[in-house]
């Protein structure tokens, strides 16, 4: 299925991702009062207000490259009012089969979260079986079943359900 804009993750300037991620980098393990110039010029340029804690320790959890996009990804991330059902199937089913870039996967889980509120959609998603209380395995949900789960968890109603 193809997805309309607001369901993908935008376009980012190659260069930017480039320097920011040179930053990220060179901040992540860096002495605080020599990387502080680095996180100002970070912040600046990326519109965040990250304190020198936040990114350290990110080479342990993912490529700094893949951090930076995510960050410059996330105000993209909108609760849409007319998402529909099958955009949100198509979504899970990205994730859930881990197609695209580590970043656009985690703008897709994101994209998902906002528009499911108060469900925890990764955990259906990752772990349905302690998500559901035991019974399902990993492989045992559709994109379909988990976004109906999702729906009634969550109480969105969507326009046409």
């Amino acid at each position: 299925m193809k997805l309309r804009p607001e369901l993908l993750p935008p376009e980012l300037d190659p260069q930017r991702v480039e320097h920011l991620t040179a930053l990220v980098s060179s901040i992540d393990g860096g002495d605080r009062r020599e990387v502080a110039p680095l996180l100002d010029e970070f912040n600046h340029l990326a519109s965040t207000a990250f304190e020198f804690h936040q990114l350290q320790g990110i080479l342990g959890s993912q490529d700094h490259d893949t951090w930076v996009r995510v960050v410059l990804a996330s105000p993209a991330v909108q609760l849409l009012p007319d998402i529909t059902e099958p955009e949100l199937v198509e979504l899970a089913r990205r994730v859930m089969n881990a197609e695209g870039s580590e970043h656009a996967i985690q703008f897709w889980l994101e994209l998902l979260e906002r528009n499911l509120p108060g469900c925890k959609i990764s955990d259906l998603i990752f772990w349905p079986d302690a998500y559901c209380s035991g019974g399902y395995a990993n492989d045992d949900l559709t994109p379909e079943q988990i976004i109906c789960l999702a729906l009634d968890d969550s109480g969105r109603r969507l326009v046409g359900r």
